[in-house]
């Protein structure tokens, strides 16, 4: 049953650049039991992002994970139903009734609460304005802050339109859930309205994080963790990584930070056509080019990028809704190689990688301090690369659109570690690139060729491959 009580009614929502405010919304609750209340230490991949959270703070918001799902017409979707929903997933994943608490000593634990109840927004418009209100509802969200000691690391707005719920907005709290464990999630929902409000019960041998966290901490996360600290330490114990430019004098008026995107339809295909002709991921291809192209900015045949590994290689935690990610250590030596070399190398580099990256943040702090220059400066690898995607489709090509965001990024993104940043993220028909880096390291006339030589390498390289594969008389 549904408590359907109105606990009040609030403006949900501010006025924004092209988009209205919210409407007056009504809160009802979606109550959840689950199995079980445990308290428990964090795991590997929440230690990381707690760490991003407190050096991003009081902005930490931008670590929430926010999105909206535009509910199909056929799932006939009431907000009972959604409701009903909410409470089925709520007790079935205990990440998604974790409170992160604060002890005396200031450590902060994983809490599994066994019963509650999730406070869900009721924005009740008409069919024309669920995008506007879609896209005020995710503004809103974009500054709240979750208060982890006390709440639950969701929080869902539904729009309805007379009776039926026409959009789901959602934000998880990144220290419970990860872009990964959303996507499972979603995965899961869609195929609960398609079953009829019915799921499989987990697996035996599934995971929770509070289950991870104890087996971290057993001798066999012992090993793990141990294996991790030698690959890092066998990677930079007698050289530093690859070095930033030099520092160039501050430029009035320029900003600290620009960022350079690139949404190419082209590029998504080439990468599909190269994996499959070298038999690697087309992750490997990306991270091929971008490493290559990386040589040739910095001068340096050796590259070193900080990636970030979903470690979801096991069965029992792969469609686990939770936080799994730690950052990876990834090495490659480009030295007179080609692009083809340089994709097959980073494969393998990037297998070693992600087959070494999972360790407490305490113990790899220890030792990056260690490998530092000094002991204030501890080793950090300054370029990054992150593949959010999930999966990939192989498709035809279409001009790409390149456009310079800089007025996207806002004096927040200063208290970032990283001097590069390359995010790639893709709908399945298109790659996108995004491309973050410091002004007082890089040129923007050298940046503003990065992701287009990117596209034009990976292209070239596919084209080849069709001639090649094409019959003579087509040649």
């Amino acid at each position: 049953m549904y408590d359907g009580a109105i606990f009040g009614a609030f403006r949900a929502g501010r006025r924004s650049a092209g988009r209205g405010a919210v409407l007056l919304a009504e809160i009802r609750c979606a109550p959840f039991e689950g199995a079980r209340s445990r308290k428990a230490r964090l795991t590997w991949g929440q230690q990381e992002i707690l760490d991003f959270v407190e050096r991003a703070r009081p902005q930490d918001y931008r670590y929430n994970i926010i999105g909206t799902l535009l509910v199909p017409p056929e799932w006939e979707l009431t907000e009972e139903r959604c409701l009903r929903a909410l409470s089925f997933f709520l007790s079935r994943h205990e990440s998604l009734r974790t409170v992160f608490p604060t002890d005396r000593a200031g450590q902060v634990w994983q809490e599994v609460q066994s019963r509650g109840s999730l406070p869900v927004r009721i924005v009740r418009t008409a069919r024309s304005r669920v995008a506007e209100q879609a896209g005020a509802l995710r503004d809103d969200f974009a500054t709240r802050c979750f208060a982890f000691a006390h709440e639950l690391p969701v929080q869902v707005a539904l729009i309805v339109v007379g009776g039926r719920v026409h959009g789901i907005v959602h934000m998880f709290c990144h220290l419970a859930v990860d872009l990964h464990g959303v996507g499972c999630l979603v995965d899961e929902m869609t195929d609960y309205f398609r079953r009829g409000e019915t799921l499989p019960s987990l697996a035996q041998d599934a995971l929770t994080p509070v289950d991870l966290a104890d087996w971290q901490v057993s001798p066999a996360g012992a090993v793990r963790r141990d294996r991790t600290l030698r690959h890092v330490e066998s990677l930079f114990r007698d050289r530093q990584p690859l070095a930033l430019p030099p520092e160039t004098d501050d430029l009035p008026g320029l900003p600290r930070f620009r960022r350079l995107r690139l949404h190419s339809k082209g590029t998504e295909a080439a990468a599909g056509q190269i994996a499959r002709k070298l038999g690697v991921s087309s992750s490997a291809v990306l991270l091929g080019g971008i490493a290559l192209h990386l040589r040739e900015l910095t001068g340096s045949n050796n590259v070193d990028l900080l990636l970030v590994s979903s470690q979801r290689f096991r069965q029992n935690v792969r469609n686990l809704v939770a936080t799994l990610m730690q950052e990876a250590f990834f090495a490659v030596d480009l030295t007179g190689v080609d692009l083809p070399e340089a994709i097959r190398r980073s494969w393998r580099s990037a297998l070693i990688a992600y087959q070494n990256s999972g360790c407490d943040a305490a113990s790899m702090k220890r030792l990056l301090a260690g490998l530092g220059t000094t002991a204030r400066t501890p080793l950090a690898l300054s370029y990054c690369v992150n593949d959010r995607r999930r999966n990939t489709t192989d498709v035809g090509p279409v001009r790409p659109d390149y456009v310079d965001s800089e007025s996207l990024l806002h004096d927040s993104l200063s208290t970032w570690p990283e001097a590069f940043d390359l995010v790639i993220d893709g709908d399945g028909e298109h790659l996108e690139f995004v491309l973050t880096y410091a002004t007082r390291y890089f040129h923007a006339a050298e940046m503003e060729k990065f992701l287009p030589g990117l596209e034009a390498a990976l292209s070239q390289l596919a084209d080849a491959y069709t001639r090649d594969r094409a019959p003579a008389a087509q040649r």
